[in-house]
């Protein structure tokens, strides 16, 4: 008898709560649509050098030689670009605007260079590249080096 009475009690409260869930769940099936438009960002990045042909004689402990890098985005979204130098000799060393030693990493030299923004008034960034080699060195001739530029779209 005493179980009867339980049940009778919780029954209209077992009622309002599958109700209840009901609705709550029916929040989740109901779907809506709309319209709405996006503008896409625009890329254009350019890469050009100043030497004549993309040769570079270095001779190792006497003379170093130098590489121009213009780059140049007209993009509407920020860029930040990195140097990427590979197929490079064990013995030659490479330096950024003048400044140390570049490290490498798998006879690959990886360096994050700037960033252009898309408001920035002057768009152009020129970076020289400067190739030498200790003396006592072996030379080397015809070595093809290849230079990329990465460009990644930031917020």
């Amino acid at each position: 008898m005493k179980k009867m009475i339980i049940t009778l009690m919780l029954f209209p409260i077992i009622v309002l709560f599958a109700f209840y869930a009901v609705e709550t769940f029916a929040i989740f099936r109901k779907s809506a649509s709309g319209s709405g438009s996006l503008d896409a960002a625009t890329w254009s990045i350019s890469r050009s050098t100043s030497q004549q042909d993309d040769s570079i004689d270095v001779i190792p402990g006497v003379s170093s030689d130098t590489y121009d890098l213009t780059v140049q985005s007209a993009s509407e979204v920020n860029v930040t670009y990195t140097i990427i130098i590979s197929n490079l000799p064990a013995s030659v060393d490479v330096s950024l605007d003048g400044g140390s030693s570049l490290p490498r990493t798998n006879n690959e030299i990886r360096v994050t260079a700037g960033t252009i923004n898309y408001n920035d008034s002057i768009k152009t960034r020129t970076h020289t590249l400067t190739f030498s080699a200790p003396s006592g060195t072996q030379p080397i001739s015809e070595q093809e080096i290849d230079i990329d530029v990465l460009f990644k779209q930031t917020l």
